[in-house]
């Protein structure tokens, strides 16, 4: 890559003033990222509108999470174990690494290592790291895990996107007809899709399992082709009008305004054994 220029990024306070990357291409795309959590707040492909979701009503303080964008799942998703839900990785500060320019892609990285706070709660040695790289009309965000330490340890990891819709009623997702999911509000019971296209009305919340690497969502007459490698799962989400209620860091109508379609790895956990390195990346691209 060609050397870090002024021009790619700035760094400055955001919501709460918690220190935010705007990261800029060439071509004029821009991603936002908070060093809290390493969590991508915003997407504008070059000559376009911005493509995440964030809650107005999002708490941006340390150690909450923040409501929307793209927040970073690891090492346990959901409440599927002993930690905080969905783990600490999007609560914790991240350490910004710089960002580069090569051809039409700026990237920023970012990075964080087990500390005593981490070994209080998940006791591993570890060593993660966050890319983000964005130009002409696509996104792609690549996480790496390395296991720094003596002993092999295991993980679930997601990437958690909110993709923002005009209308929730003419929104779907292609290409998980016939797959095998696990419906997560009836408590995780394994069902196979029927429907070619994936409508949303009322709570939903499945966990595919084995997923394609390819999916697109369908937004009236915009559309995300949403790829993914590494990751074995795919986790489509929205809380619908009644569980939406439960959420203090949503107003009441935002399930309207997206979708969450997720890069996972949670059905078999990785395991990863001292010395060795997982990489999983999640791209959308409109």
């Amino acid at each position: 890559m060609d050397q870090t220029t002024p021009s790619s990024f700035t760094l400055a306070p955001g919501e709460g003033d918690l220190p935010k990357i705007t990261l800029t291409a060439p071509d004029g795309a821009q991603a936002e990222i908070y060093l809290h959590g390493a969590h991508v707040a915003s997407w504008a492909p070059a000559n376009d509108t911005e493509r995440l979701f964030m809650s107005e009503a999002s708490a941006f303080s340390a150690g909450a999470p923040i409501r929307g964008g793209i927040p970073l799942v690891f090492p346990q998703f959901g409440a599927n174990g002993p930690l905080p839900n969905h783990g600490f990785a999007r609560i914790l500060p991240w350490e910004f690494l710089g960002a580069q320019v090569a051809g039409n892609t700026a990237t920023a990285i970012f990075h964080l290592v087990d500390s005593p706070e981490t070994r209080a709660l998940w006791d591993h040695a570890f060593a993660a790291e966050l890319s983000v790289a964005v130009g002409g009309n696509g996104l792609s965000v690549t996480l790496e895990i390395d296991n720094t330490g003596h002993e092999p340890f295991s993980f679930t990891t997601a990437l958690h996107t909110y993709l923002r819709v005009a209308d929730l009623a003419e929104t779907y997702v292609q290409g998980l007809g016939d797959r095998t999911y696990r419906d997560l509000p009836a408590g995780g019971i394994e069902a196979v899709q029927a429907e070619p296209l994936l409508r949303f009305e009322g709570e939903l919340g499945r966990l595919y399992l084995g997923a394609p690497a390819e999916l697109q969502l369908f937004d009236g007459e915009r559309t995300v082709l949403i790829r993914h490698a590494g990751f074995t799962d795919t986790v489509v989400w929205n809380p619908g009008a009644q569980k939406s209620l439960t959420f203090p860091d949503l107003k009441p109508d935002d399930y309207l305004h997206y979708v969450c379609v997720e890069g996972a790895t949670v059905g078999t956990p990785v395991v990863l054994a001292p010395g060795e390195r997982w990489l999983g990346s999640q791209s959308l691209l409109v």
